[in-house]
């Protein structure tokens, strides 16, 4: 059976990422691993994604979609709640979340990306608009958020029409002097 390509919506997502050669990279939330299999692509030979899920179903998708690059060493999957997941002492360079709700109000989850966030690191959380005001609700959300946090709204990327919904995405950054 072939394998799905990524939705528009992950691709434009990694896009919003720009994960560049070499950079480590957390994405939350992996699912059946597709966006992995993209910011792989992104980070190449030098790079190292982590992909977190607390599904056993998803993570194993996951593996099984990027079977080539966790062998290889490039990619980790990691089955547990963010919270409690052993992610490592390595700093990451981004962390990127697409439809993860944990990421979206104040949690156990904010102090996992604090930690493991190098200190020019970046956040792009992603989300899908499932009405018209959603995506202002997520800008204010993830501000105040990120305040709380030491971090600050870096870019709004513009919201792109995907299918079912439009989807839009906020990268933070460690606010200056934080």
């Amino acid at each position: 059976m072939p394998r799905r390509e990524a939705s528009d919506r992950l691709a434009w997502v990694a896009g919003v990422v720009a994960a560049a050669p070499g950079e480590r990279v957390l994405e939350v939330g992996c699912g059946h691993g597709v966006l992995v299999t993209l910011l792989a692509a992104a980070v190449g030979d030098e790079g190292r994604v982590v992909a977190v899920d607390r599904s056993p179903r998803m993570g194993a998708a996951a593996t099984r979609r990027n079977r080539a690059a966790v062998d290889a060493g490039r990619v980790r999957v990691v089955v547990a709640p963010l919270a409690d997941a052993e992610l490592g002492g390595e700093p990451v360079d981004v962390v990127v979340a697409a439809d993860v709700r944990a990421l979206w109000t104040p949690g156990p989850e904010w102090d996992v990306v604090d930690r493991v966030l190098a200190p020019d690191g970046r956040v792009v959380v992603a989300a899908s608009l499932m009405d018209p005001g959603g995506g202002p609700r997520l800008v204010a959300g993830l501000t105040d958020l990120a305040r709380a946090r030491g971090l600050a709204v870096s870019t709004t990327a513009s919201t792109t029409a995907t299918r079912p919904y439009p989807t839009a995405a906020v990268e933070l950054r460690r606010a200056a002097g934080g």
